[in-house]
């Protein structure tokens, strides 16, 4: 499977195949990930489609009704200093875009 995400990081060096993703591994109180995750995930499409300098993403790995396992992504603009709801949709109009 590969991955096209900026956080994923995978090094195949002697003692085998390290892969973590660095959005949810800066999270200590999130539960362990694992490369199926990826599949799913929403951080590739917000990327793709938001590419503002002022979007910051956090990302955890949470369970949806207490048994999938999911990355849950919670976006804040530097600018505002206010949650994003929809990270995807923001740029529409913002006046505080900035390309990245």
């Amino acid at each position: 499977m590969t991955i096209n995400c900026k956080f994923y990081y995978e090094d195949t060096y002697r003692q085998g195949a390290r892969k973590e993703c660095r959005l949810v591994g800066r999270n200590p109180e999130s539960e362990p990930w694992h490369e199926g995750l990826c599949r799913r995930c929403p951080v590739p499409l917000i990327l793709e489609r938001n590419p503002c300098a002022n979007l910051i993403l956090e990302g955890r790995v949470g369970r949806r009704f207490g048994l999938f396992s999911r990355v849950e992504v919670y976006a804040v603009c530097t600018k505002k200093l206010a949650e994003v709801k929809d990270p995807i949709g923001c740029r529409k109009g913002c006046p505080e875009y900035r390309e990245a």
